[in-house]
């Protein structure tokens, strides 16, 4: 099995960064890689609850992602089960943990770990999704900041 880590720092408060991980307002504006776009989050933020988001690529291509919450820790951390509805990749089910931690005031550090990859191929795929993802959500973070 293949996995990876991603670890990156984020001038932001700590609520915003956590709440970036699962509330739609936030989602649908950085969780969808490069020029993709979110069109749909369905979202039962709990642990047990489900999740399904739809994403478009420039072409009207869509693709859907879903999965369960496993671990909720408010502000600490996140795990989630995470899977394509389109069976086009080896890896049924991989997995998300996701750790939160303010090591300076308004300075959030996020360790991202994603595992359970048939392919090396496709846990590159998905690291570097994420860290498409993730450069959104530090953009987003710093408008929200701005505002604050």
């Amino acid at each position: 099995m293949h996995q990876f880590t991603i670890d990156v720092t984020f001038n932001a408060s700590l609520p915003f960064i956590y709440a970036s991980f699962h509330e739609v307002e936030y989602l649908s504006q950085w969780f969808a890689p490069g020029n993709c776009s979110v069109t749909q989050v369905m979202n039962d933020f709990k642990e047990g609850g489900r999740y399904r988001i739809k994403m478009m690529e420039p072409n009207g291509v869509e693709m859907s992602l879903t999965g369960e919450y496993v671990t909720l820790l408010a502000n600490e951390q996140l795990v989630f089960s995470w899977a394509w509805e389109d069976n086009l990749e080896d890896s049924v089910m991989t997995s998300v943990n996701i750790h939160f931690n303010e090591v300076e005031e308004g300075h959030i550090n996020v360790v991202l770990e994603q595992s359970g990859f048939m392919t090396q191929e496709e846990c590159q795929q998905h690291e570097y999704a994420w860290m498409s993802c993730l450069e959104k959500l530090a953009v987003l973070a710093s408008k929200q900041k701005a505002l604050s």
